[in-house]
């Protein structure tokens, strides 16, 4: 296939997000629903696609949120798509679209899907297809302390190298970042970090009364944190609050990778 000269590149790309992780629980579905209510927020156009099939976390609590984080008429289709990417060929909408769609795009990945994400990429060659359509892929890892959770980076790490952008998020529900020993001493880590410029963050942990609530009612962030739209009490809205501000700047520190500016 023919590509684009890298300056077509500079000036056009976009970013093809997706957020990876190896097993459910990680805290996968929190970091894709923070990244889609910041942009949301920001009026920052992005597609947005929950393919988690057993916990669409991320269609449930932002399907009807549109531009500035506000509730979209009930006249107007759903804001978050669903796709089953577990089932060959059901993602494949998503390449012939690149080409037509010009902003930012999210994909929620299921639990456990390494072989399906890594197979996608080689079969449709996704790096290659992306770069063409003045994509940048971003492969956002959120990271839990077990072995299989550091091979599966590794896996997705060898198969795009410096083809993709890599975000590490450490969910500090497990513990304290240096607890992340596993992660940290492994030769991955050295080479996502020193050699293809990969971004570290730590998912701060919301405190349970507040985190609760918003779960069982399927809120969205702005939602929970807004006091006139909120069902939640003073002290779990202001907890709420406080953690999304925090984790807004913490995703700043990764902001050229996650289509938010330089």
């Amino acid at each position: 296939m023919a590509r684009k000269s890298n300056k077509e590149l500079i000036s056009t790309r976009k970013r093809l997000i997706f957020i990876y992780g190896d097993k459910g629980g990680v805290g996968k579905s929190a970091v894709a629903r923070l990244l889609l209510d910041i942009y949301r927020s920001l009026s920052i156009p992005c597609k947005a696609i929950d393919s988690d099939t057993s916990n669409a976390d991320l269609y449930r609590c932002y399907k009807r949120v549109g531009d500035k984080a506000i509730e979209i008429l009930e006249s107007e289709p759903d804001t978050v798509e669903r796709v089953d990417f577990t089932v060959r060929g059901e993602a494949d909408y998503l390449i012939d679209s690149l080409g037509d769609y010009t902003e930012l795009m999210l994909v929620d990945l299921p639990a456990r899907s390494r072989d399906a994400f890594t197979s996608f990429i080689r079969e449709l060659d996704l790096l290659s297809v992306a770069a063409e359509s003045g994509y940048r892929v971003t492969i956002v890892h959120v990271l839990g302390k077990t072995r299989s959770s550091v091979s599966a980076l590794k896996d997705v790490v060898e198969l795009c190298g410096n083809e993709a952008d890599y975000v590490v998020v450490k969910n500090l529900l497990f513990g304290e970042p240096h607890t992340f020993t596993r992660y940290d001493a492994s030769q991955t880590r050295k080479k996502v970090i020193e050699q293809l410029g990969g971004i570290e963050l730590n998912l701060l942990e919301m405190f349970w009364t507040s985190w609760d609530v918003i779960e069982d009612n399927d809120l969205p962030f702005r939602t929970a944190v807004d006091a006139e739209r909120t069902i939640l009490q003073r002290s779990q809205r202001t907890r709420a609050y406080r953690w999304l501000m925090d984790m807004t700047e913490e995703v700043k520190k990764a902001s050229k990778y996650l289509g938010l500016g330089e």
